[in-house]
């Protein structure tokens, strides 16, 4: 997992899926707010895939990400 904001940022520009985690990370938020509001709802908010091995962990849809960042930093005036 990236360390900063800023490396996390540059991943998503790359168009790199980013973990539920790193979403939090990036948004300012907790990650059990980021799977409970923006990945489990029907249809959720982020979409996501499950990563192929045993742990199956969620990836966050790189466009999905910017969009939702985009419009926290309209709300607060970054």
């Amino acid at each position: 997992m990236a360390g900063t904001a800023e490396e996390l940022e540059a991943r998503l520009d790359r168009g790199d899926w980013l973990l539920p985690g790193e979403v939090a990370k990036l948004l300012g938020i907790d990650r059990t707010t980021v799977i409970r509001a923006y990945l489990n709802p029907d249809p959720p908010r982020i979409r996501y895939r499950r990563r192929a091995g045993a742990g199956g962990y969620r990836e966050c849809h790189p466009d999905d990400v910017r969009r939702e960042l985009n419009a926290r930093r309209q709300v607060h005036g970054e």
